[in-house]
């Protein structure tokens, strides 16, 4: 009979995996509660508590994604790209493997979030130049982004966590211990995107021009009636809006009253503003044939419509963004950026609202419209990942060199033995620091600080696991485990529990609770605890088969004009044929 600790780390647990799944707090905000809670409940004492901020894994990622930043500055993953990409030219499926495979290639070393941000619109334009739906290169994108990451320890913040907790066991891993393996799932992972591309994955994206700079999604704006509108005076269903421009019509907004039942039979009136669901392409005929007012909060005037020097782009929330849980109307964002918001696309769920009144999310994307000029600064703010923006130039900043060579650097410091990971990383960051290349204040914001206060808050659930005994507790179960199945059905057993795990979970949080139960099921069964530290490790970063698994995941699911059901397609089976793959060769190239 468990006791009342037990009991009580339990239920913390499974309340905060169900907060996590919901989505009830922001992900940092859910930490922090975990954390007090154990500390409230005496799981863990004053001291542990702040463990995590001083643990070695949390100052490595909080550096490399400094490192990540300068590197990627310098334009360099896109020259590279480009590069390799010519060298297929005339063979449609070697160009875009020779894509992904770059891919791959820069997220072993730095932040995959960072790649994929970058490559985003270099994808589209791929697909436009192969005559390729764009839903057939997003996701692979992100398939191979993830299956890199797990070559090199430092690939992934899920790496450096499963290595700390490992070195804390006494186990020490190499920087490219994990290529053992890591290439070999490259190339497997390569090969079924090819299969994927021609059977899987859907052709959600039209093949066009208009493709390659906006990605037709279905987006939510505001429009106004004029008095010349042809709408005014009749219904919606005697002028077959749904039909003719594929809306949908979920507020109509007259004066101060809201009208939101039986839309199709209100007579419209001019000055009515129409809170509607349309994709860009249709959107512009809309507001040409039927003679409306594109708004939000802030009315834009004819000459500013009219001016041949504004452009449209699409701009995502980037997972940095500090604007991220604030509205337009809060962040003034006609004043502060010179710029017009059209439309507000929400990643998973349709707002009904105002758009002045939406609070932005991660990964929301944004239609914005404006001067070039203005566009351009927008291109360099790190709250936003512009859709568009496509630049094969490398940007000679100062020491560009020195940004392109500091992660080699760092690897081969680590790799030789000379300095530890934390130690190299964090030198590295002190040093572009120093050299101007990231300034202080830049380098503040290049951190993704929510992945930090997760990982922080979350450690010390490792020590209210040990205060409880919780692996204790389950080593009858890992004893019954072990005879039934074996040690390979055991590996496997933690291989996939892990990998579904991560799909509806943090992958830091996954690899915060299962790796110290692999290492203590490795200790009651007196065997190796390699395999069981790398089971964890490759488990825990291979996540495919839903949109918010990963948060490359969630980057393409706009771009690429996807369901929640196209994951589900493309990433089940290539789950099961990585951790068919990964149980068979972890035994053998680490043998238990």
């Amino acid at each position: 009979m468990p006791d009342t600790q037990t009991l009580i780390f339990l239920a913390i647990l499974i309340v905060s995996l169900i907060a996590f799944i919901r989505e009830w707090f922001p992900i940092e905000v859910t930490s922090l509660i975990i954390l007090s809670s154990l500390l409230l409940t005496g799981l863990i004492d004053k001291d542990q508590v702040v463990s995590g901020f001083s643990n070695k894994a949390v100052i490595t990622i909080g550096a490399m994604f400094v490192l990540s930043h300068a590197f990627t500055k310098t334009g360099f993953i896109r020259v590279f790209t480009v590069w390799i990409e010519n060298i297929g030219q005339g063979t449609n499926w070697l160009v875009s493997t020779l894509f992904l495979l770059s891919v791959s290639i820069f997220s072993a070393f730095i932040n995959n979030t960072a790649t994929v941000a970058l490559l985003i619109p270099a994808a589209s334009e791929l697909s436009n130049r192969l005559k390729m739906s764009a839903s057939k290169i997003m996701i692979p994108l992100s398939f191979a982004a993830i299956v890199g990451g797990t070559c090199t320890v430092i690939g992934t913040s899920t790496n450096l966590i499963v290595n700390d907790i490992a070195l804390a066991a006494g186990y020490q891993i190499g920087v490219f211990e994990l290529s053992k393996l890591g290439l070999i799932l490259v190339a497997i992972t390569l090969a079924y995107i090819l299969v994927a591309q021609k059977w899987i994955l859907p052709s959600r994206v039209a093949i066009s021009g208009l493709t390659h700079k906006y990605h037709l999604g279905t987006y939510l704006t505001e429009v106004k009636l004029t008095d010349e509108s042809p709408l005014v005076g009749n219904k919606f269903m005697d002028m077959n809006l749904g039909v003719n421009y594929e809306l949908t019509v979920l507020d109509i907004i007259r004066g101060k009253n809201h009208i939101t039942t039986n839309l199709r039979n209100i007579i419209l009136r001019s000055d009515d503003t129409l809170l509607i669901k349309i994709s860009v392409e249709k959107l512009q005929q809309f507001r040409t044939e039927q003679k409306v007012l594109l708004l939000t909060d802030v009315k834009m005037n004819d000459n500013e419509l009219a001016n041949n020097e504004n452009i449209l782009v699409e701009a995502m929330v980037s997972p940095n963004s500090r604007l991220a849980g604030s509205t337009l109307m809060e962040i003034d964002f006609r004043r502060r950026y010179g710029l017009f918001v059209l439309a507000v696309r929400h990643y998973r769920e349709v707002a009904n609202k105002k758009i002045g009144h939406i609070k932005l999310k991660q990964f929301d994307t944004l239609l914005i419209f404006g001067s070039r000029t203005r566009m351009s600064a927008l291109h360099t703010d790190p709250n936003f990942i512009m859709l568009d923006e496509l630049d094969h130039a490398l940007h000679k900043i100062k020491y560009w060199w020195l940004a392109v060579a500091i992660i080699p650097l760092v690897v081969g410091l680590a790799a030789l033995n000379i300095m530890s990971i934390m130690e190299a990383s964090l030198l590295g960051a002190i040093v572009v620091m120093a050299t101007g290349i990231v300034p202080p204040q830049e380098a503040y914001k290049a951190i993704n600080w929510s992945v930090i206060f997760l990982i922080a808050a979350l450690i010390p659930l490792g020590a209210a696991m040990d205060t409880i005994g919780l692996a204790d507790h389950i080593g009858g179960l890992i004893n019954i485990a072990s005879d039934s199945f074996g040690q390979m059905g055991l590996i496997a057993v933690l291989f996939f529990t892990t990998m579904l795990m991560t799909s509806f979970l943090s992958h830091s949080a996954t690899a915060i609770i299962m790796t110290p139960l692999a290492l203590k099921t490795a200790g009651l069964l007196g065997l190796n605890a390699l395999p069981f530290i790398m089971t964890i490790m490759f488990a825990a970063s291979l996540s495919f088969m839903t949109p918010n698994g990963y948060q490359t995941n969630t980057m393409v699911f706009t771009p690429g004009g996807y369901r929640y059901t196209d994951f589900l397609k493309a990433g089940i089976p290539l789950h099961i044929i990585l951790g068919i793959v990964g149980v068979i060769l972890i035994p053998i190239i680490w043998p238990m």
